[in-house]
């Protein structure tokens, strides 16, 4: 059975509209909620104010009418170049395709409370009814908290084919907190350019059709531990090349979900950035792609006994992806501790572990396993006297466990 949310004449008309909004919150955490493929759309009570194509062209700001269900419905893709702000418990409706446009000369602020959230919502009533909110835009008044997004992901927002509940263009600036991103056909949040400042916590981002969250790799540190992810059609987060490379020092958070990387071929970690990655993290890694630390950069991976960190292939077959890349690098902070490297050593790898002109590498407490070539392979030099490695397992692999 699906969720409905309905009214008579009696009830107290303000109160319905809390209870309409907060039901998105309240309702996740019991028994009670259900899903189904078509939903029942708000039952509409006042007048509803259509806004003008052009309304966000100069500073707005919208408030709550609390006699009214809908307080504002959008009927295109409405374009921001003004600063607008909604005000705590405002309902947002978007006819079939339409959606929120902010442009690099507008802002948008919608900051509603744990009491009276803003609603952004389909007026049909179902998953891919509009577009969404895109943001190219790097004012940091972009700001979502306490919201809740539904019903978006719909046609893409531009000839890019860019879907998704938020979409995020190139050197921009969004913040987004405490809110529900749900119920999309598509992505919750799609970040694939480059030089984007992004902030989350406090979120669930649940119950779409495609991944939670599509991110460059340079936006690899922002999922937190703070938000949940979990509940999607596609159930990781998903981590496309695109720029490759993480060039500053970065923190590869556990999450609730694991990840998966794609695009490839490289994953790559510079200059002298390190990359952090914290016990637990999953990342499966499809077939060409590889995870590879240049110049003074690290690969700084220690799990735990409990929470050992996984680098797997899509596929569970030796060869799946190629691996794990050590090229120059004298940095001391690249260790492998407590790591399962498991069906590499394809895509034209020599090793699950590969190393070049004898960088700076410890390697403990770990296991390669499944590697259609050798677990270790060293290149550019005879020996790697900068190699440390104690209490490696080895098992399954095609190639030796140490080669050159």
């Amino acid at each position: 059975m699906c969720l409905q949310i309905f009214a008579t004449q009696t009830l107290n008309t303000e109160i319905m509209k809390i209870n309409i909004k907060n039901s998105a919150l309240l309702l996740l955490g019991v028994a009670v909620f259900s899903s189904c493929e078509q939903e029942d759309p708000l039952v509409v009570v006042g007048t509803t104010q259509t806004l003008e194509c052009d309304y966000f062209t100069q500073d707005r700001v919208l408030v709550d009418d609390p006699d009214v269900t809908i307080d504002y419905l959008i009927t295109c893709d409405m374009n921001v170049s003004g600063d607008i702000t909604v005000m705590p418990g405002v309902t947002i409706a978007f006819a079939t395709d339409a959606g929120i446009s902010v442009s690099e000369n507008g802002s948008f602020k919608a900051e509603g409370t744990a009491l009276l959230p803003i609603l952004f919502t389909g007026e049909d009533g179902v998953k891919g009814s509009w577009r969404g909110i895109l943001i190219d835009s790097n004012d940091p008044k972009n700001v979502f908290d306490h919201c809740v997004v539904e019903h978006a992901g719909g046609i893409a927002h531009n000839s890019n084919g860019d879907k998704g509940a938020f979409v995020i263009w190139a050197e921009s600036k969004a913040t987004i907190t405490n809110s529900i991103i749900r119920k999309s056909l598509t992505n919750g949040i799609n970040a694939v350019y480059w030089n984007s400042l992004i902030t989350l916590g406090g979120n669930t981002i649940t119950n779409n059709d495609g991944a939670p969250m599509l991110i460059d790799v340079p936006y690899v540190g922002v999922p937190t531990s703070l938000d949940s992810y979990s509940g999607n059609g596609n159930p990781r987060i998903m981590v496309r090349i695109y720029s490759h490379t993480v060039s500053e020092n970065t923190t590869w958070h556990k999450v609730d979900v694991d990840y998966q990387i794609s695009g490839g071929p490289e994953m790559q970690v510079r200059q002298t950035a390190v990359l952090t990655i914290e016990p637990g993290v999953k990342a499966y890694f499809d077939a060409g792609c590889s995870l590879q630390a240049f110049d003074e950069a690290a690969i700084f991976a220690e799990g735990t006994v409990n929470e050992p960190i996984v680098f797997s292939g899509t596929n569970a077959t030796n060869g799946a992806w190629g691996g794990i890349y050590f090229n120059y690098t004298s940095n001391t902070q690249n260790s492998l501790r407590y790591v399962k490297v498991e069906y590499a050593g394809g895509a034209d790898f020599d090793g699950a572990i590969q190393m070049w002109a004898r960088p700076k590498l410890t390697v403990q407490n770990s296991e390669i396993l499944n590697s259609a070539s050798c677990a270790f392979w060293n290149g550019g030099a005879t020996g790697n006297p900068n190699l440390t490695v104690t209490d490696v397992v080895f098992t399954n692999n095609i190639g030796g466990d140490y080669c050159e």
